[in-house]
C-alpha cells in the first residue's frame, strides 16, 4: 500500500534532525508541560523513523493541551509504525468520526483497521473513502488488499479492476489483479494482467516473480525462462533474476544447479530474503537443520519480516533433529511475535501459526487465527491441501463435513486441470493369464507407521498372481526397512525430488493395473501425481484419512465400520474389505514391547487416563469431555505422552486449559518423548481418544499394549478409524456415539478394575485371534479385492 499523503510528509527528513531533537528536549527540560514542544518533538522523531518514541511524544502532547484530533493522523501513523495497530485505530477513529468527509482520514483508518486485523471494519472504512473520492486509486488498492486477506478473491479482483479503470498504467494494480485472478483459478486472465504489469516495467521484480510463477504452474518452462532473461537484462547484477532462475530449476528437479545459483546470491548478500527462503525450501525435510539456518540468517537481516517468520515457524515445527523441544519453543516465540507485530498477516500465516499453537495447546491464539471457513479459501488458492489435513476435526454439523469434502474436490479439480493423463503402455488383458500389477506409492516405505500396516502386503503377496511395485520420494538415507522391502517386491523405484510429471511417466511405464497412494499430503509425498492417472485404476489408503479430492483416484480403502453412512462424505468409491482396513504386522507390533504385570492404578496408587494422540486433534468438545471424566473420577490423573510434553509452553497451556474447566492442574502429567513412547503405555490405565478426529496408529498401539481405549465415532471417515480398530479387536463396546456416552463409558471402565486387569493381560491375544491381528486373512482379503476390481 502506498503511504497516504500525511505519511509521506512525515518521512520527508529535514536536515540535522539530531540538532532539532536536542533543542526541543532542552526546551522541554525547562517547560515539560508544553504540548506544542512535545508535538514538535514527535514530528522530529517520526521523521527519524523512531516511531515508538514518536508515538509516546504525541501522547505527551495530547496530555499537555494539544487537541488529540489535531494530531490524530501523524500520531496514528507513528503508533502503527511501532506495531501498535489497535492503538492507532483508537486514536484515529474519533478524528474521522468528527470529519466523516475527510478522505485522508477515512482511507488511513481503513488501512489501520487492516493492519489491526479488523478486516470487516476495514472494508466499510475503505468503501466510505471510495465514495468520498471516486477517482482516487488508493482506496481501490487498499480495499483489494483487504478483500484478498478475507479470502474473497472475486471482490479483491473487482476492487483492483476498479483502480485500473482509474489508472490503467498502474503496475502494482496489474500485478495484484493478476495475483488474485490466479487465486481464483483464472489462469488466462491472470496471465494477461501479469504480462501487462511486466510490459509496463520490465524492471519490476514482484511482477516478474508472479508472472514466472504462473508460467511454472502451467509448466511452460520456456516462458518462465524468458521472464528471467528479460529481468536480468533490465536489472544486470540484480539477485532477483538469479533467485527466479533457481526457482525454475528447482521446479524442474535440477537441484544442484538451483543450489549453486542460490549459494552465489547468498555469498554476495548473506541476508537476501528470497534466496534464503528458496534455499530453505530446497533443503526441506531432507535437511531441516540447513533450512533453519537459512531462515534464521535471513531473519537476522530482516528482523520484522512476516514472511520469514512464517517460514521459520513452519520449518521449526517440522524439525526432528537435535533438541525438538527447543525447536518447539523457538517456533512458539516467533509465532507469538508474528501475531503481535503483524495482525493483518495472521490469515496469510494461519497454517504455520495454527500448527505451533495447536502443538503447544494455545487454545486462545489458535482461535484468533480464524475459522476454517475463513482460512480454507486461502489454502485452496495456494494449493495447500496439507493445511486441511490438520483441520479434519474442526467440524460440528453434517454441513461442515460436506463442505470439507467439497473443498478437497475443488482442490483436486484445480490440480487436475494442468495435469493431463500420461500415456500408458498397452497391456494384455488380465484374462490372458498375465500377472496383475499393483503399485504402492509412499515416501514412508521405511521404518514408519505407514509401513507397520503395509509391510505384510509387500511380503506375503501371491507371486504367481501378482507383481508389486513400490515408489518412494523419501529424501533421507535409506534405512534397513526400506532395504528389506526392496528385496521383497518386484521393483522399488526410489525417486527423491523427481518432478511430478516425470514420476507419473515413470509409473505409467510400469503398466500398473492398480496404484495405491499411501502418503496423502504429508511430507515428501506426491499426491498430485495421481492426477496424471499413471495407472489404470487409482486408489487411496492409510496416509490420508479422508477423500483426497483428486477424481482420478477411483477408490478409497474402507471397511464396514469406517465407511460413512452418508455417501456425500466420500468422493471415491469404496474399496471395501470385509472386516478391517488394517492389520497389525510384526514391524510395529511385536512381543518385544513389554506389558508390565498389574495395573498402573495398583502400582501408582491412582488411576491414570491419558493420550498419545497428536494435539491438532484436541478440540474444545474433546477437552470438555476429558475434564468431565476427571471430575467424575476423583483423584484420577491425566497423562500426555507426546514430543510436546517436554515443552514449557505445552505444559503451561495444557494446565491452563484444565484449570479453566475446574480441574486442578496438578492432576495433569507430561512425558516428552518421540519414537520411544511405547513403554509409557504401562503408565496409563485408560486411553481417552481425541474427537471428532480420532486416533489411527495410536489406537492400534494403545490396544496392543493392553490399554483399553474409549472412543467417540462420528459420521465422517476420520471420525471412525478407532471404531474399526476397537471392533476388530473385540472391544467395540468401548466406542461411544455421543459425548455423554463417551464420558459414561470412561467412568464405568474406571470402576471396572477386573475388566481392565483382564484386558491388560489378554487383549494382545484377543487381537491375534481377530481380524485386527490376523495378517494372513488381511492380505488374502486385500489382494482378492484387487483382483475383483482389476478384472472388471
Amino acid at each position: 500500500m502506498p503511504p497516504p499523503p500525511a505519511a509521506r510528509t512525515l518521512r520527508a527528513a529535514p536536515p540535522d534532525l539530531a540538532r532539532q531533537e536536542a533543542a526541543l528536549r532542552a526546551r522541554l527540560a525547562e517547560q515539560p508541560a508544553s504540548g506544542q514542544h512535545w508535538q514538535q518533538l514527535a514530528g522530529v522523531l517520526a521523521q527519524a523513523q523512531r516511531q515508538a518514541e514518536a508515538a509516546d511524544a504525541f501522547a505527551r502532547a495530547a496530555a499537555n493541551g494539544i487537541a488529540p484530533q489535531s494530531i490524530a493522523l501523524p500520531w496514528a501513523l507513528a503508533l502503527s509504525g511501532a506495531g501498535r495497530h489497535a492503538d492507532a485505530v483508537e486514536v484515529l477513529r474519533p478524528a474521522q468520526a468528527r470529519k466523516p468527509k475527510d478522505f485522508v482520514l477515512a482511507n488511513t483508518l481503513g488501512v489501520m483497521l487492516k493492519r489491526a486485523g479488523r478486516l470487516e471494519e476495514a472494508v466499510a472504512a475503505l468503501e466510505a473513502a471510495r465514495r468520498l473520492e471516486p477517482r482516487n486509486v488508493s482506496p481501490c488498492q487498499n480495499l483489494g488488499n483487504v478483500q484478498e486477506l478475507r479470502g474473497d478473491f472475486a471482490a479483491a479482483a473487482a476492487a483492483f479492476a476498479a483502480g485500473l479503470r482509474i489508472d490503467p498504467r498502474n503496475i502494482e494494480l496489474w500485478r495484484l489483479h493478476g495475483r488474485v485472478l490466479r487465486a481464483l483459478g483464472d489462469q488466462d486472465g491472470a496471465l494477461a494482467s501479469l504480462e501487462k504489469a511486466f510490459a509496463l516495467d520490465p524492471r519490476d521484480r514482484d511482477a516478474a516473480a508472479v508472472l514466472a510463477g504462473l508460467h511454472m504452474d502451467r509448466r511452460d518452462w520456456a516462458a518462465a525462462e524468458r521472464v528471467c532473461v528479460r529481468l536480468r537484462a533490465a536489472r544486470p547484477g540484480d539477485s532477483a533474476a538469479d533467485v527466479m532462475a533457481a526457482r525454475l530449476l528447482l521446479r524442474q528437479g535440477r537441484i544442484a544447479e538451483a543450489q549453486a545459483l542460490l549459494d552465489g546470491v547468498i555469498a554476495r548478500e548473506p541476508g537476501e530474503r528470497n534466496a534464503n527462503l528458496l534455499l530453505a525450501r530446497l533443503h526441506g525435510d531432507g535437511d531441516r537443520q540447513a533450512a533453519n539456518e537459512a531462515l534464521r540468517r535471513a531473519l537476522a537481516a530482516n528482523p520484522d519480516n512476516p514472511e520469514l517468520m512464517d517460514a521459520l515457524i513452519e520449518s521449526l515445527s517440522r524439525s526432528r533433529y537435535g533438541d525438538e523441544t527447543q525447536h518447539i519453543e523457538e517456533a512458539y516465540a516467533v509465532a507469538c511475535r508474528l501475531m503481535e507485530r503483524h495482525p493483518d498477516r495472521v490469515t496469510r500465516s494461519a497454517r504455520s501459526l495454527r500448527t505451533i499453537f495447536q502443538r503447544t495447546m494455545d487454545v486462545d491464539r489458535t482461535r484468533r487465527t480464524g475459522t476454517l471457513a475463513q482460512l480454507a479459501p486461502h489454502w485452496l488458492a495456494e494449493g495447500r491441501l496439507a493445511a486441511l489435513h490438520y483441520e479434519l476435526g474442526q467440524v460440528e454439523t453434517l454441513e461442515d463435513r460436506i463442505r470439507i469434502v467439497e473443498w478437497h474436490r475443488e482442490w483436486g479439480r484445480r490440480e487436475s486441470a494442468s495435469r493431463p493423463p500420461v500415456e500408458r503402455p498397452a497391456m494384455p488383458a488380465i484374462d490372458t493369464g498375465r500377472k496383475i500389477r499393483v503399485g504402492f506409492m509412499s515416501s514412508d516405505l521405511r521404518n514408519h507407521p505407514v509401513t507397520y500396516f503395509a509391510l505384510q502386503l509387500l511380503e506375503l503377496y501371491d507371486r504367481d498372481r501378482f507383481q508389486v511395485f513400490c515408489y518412494s520420494f523419501y529424501e533421507g538415507q535409506k534405512d534397513q526397512v526400506q532395504q528389506h522391502i526392496e528385496g521383497k517386491v518386484d521393483a522399488f523405484r526410489w525417486w527423491p525430488r523427481r518432478p511430478d510429471a516425470e514420476v507419473a511417466a515413470g509409473i505409467a511405464a510400469d503398466g500398473l493395473d492398480m496404484l495405491f497412494e499411501l502418503g496423502g499430503s504429508t511430507a515428501m509425498n506426491k499426491l498430485e501425481v495421481m492426477a496424471y492417472r499413471p495407472a489404470r485404476i487409482g486408489a487411496s489408503w492409510l496416509g490420508y484419512p479422508h477423500s483426497a479430492g483428486i477424481e482420478a483416484i477411483d477408490y478409497i480403502l474402507t471397511d464396514p465400520y469406517i465407511r460413512p453412512a452418508d455417501p456425500r462424505l466420500l468422493i471415491e468409491k469404496g474399496f471395501e474389505l470385509p472386516d478391517t482396513w488394517v492389520s497389525l504386522g510384526r514391524l510395529g507390533f511385536s512381543d518385544r514391547q513389554e506389558i508390565q504385570d498389574g495395573l498402573p492404578e495398583e502400582r501408582f496408587g491412582r488411576l491414570t487416563f491419558g493420550t498419545m494422540n497428536n494435539p491438532y486433534k484436541y478440540t474444545l468438545p474433546c477437552l470438555d469431555a476429558w475434564a468431565t471424566v476427571l471430575h467424575a473420577v476423583p483423584d484420577s490423573r491425566f497423562l500426555f505422552v507426546r514430543p510436546e510434553g517436554a515443552s514449557a509452553a505445552f505444559v503451561a497451556n495444557a494446565r491452563a486449559v484444565f484449570a479453566a474447566r475446574d480441574v486442578d492442574p496438578r492432576r495433569i502429567d507430561f512425558v516428552g518423548v518421540r519414537g520411544k513412547h511405547m513403554p509409557h503405555y504401562n503408565s496409563i490405565d485408560i486411553a481417552l481418544d481425541s474427537f471428532p478426529h480420532v486416533g489411527g496408529t495410536t489406537t492400534c498401539e494403545t490396544l496392543w499394549m493392553g490399554v483399553p481405549t474409549v472412543s467417540l465415532a462420528g459420521p465422517g471417515f476420520p471420525e471412525r478409524l478407532s471404531y474399526s480398530n476397537l471392533s476388530n479387536a473385540g472391544v467395540g463396546d468401548l466406542c461411544a456415539f455421543t459425548a455423554e456416552d463417551y464420558v459414561a463409558k470412561a467412568t464405568a471402565l474406571a470402576e471396572d478394575r477386573a475388566r481392565r486387569r483382564d484386558l491388560r493381560k489378554n487383549l494382545r491375544a484377543m487381537i491375534r485371534a481377530r481380524p485386527l491381528g490376523d495378517v494372513d486373512r488381511f492380505v488374502k482379503a486385500f489382494y482378492g479385492k484387487v483382483a475383483e476390481v482389476a478384472e472388471r
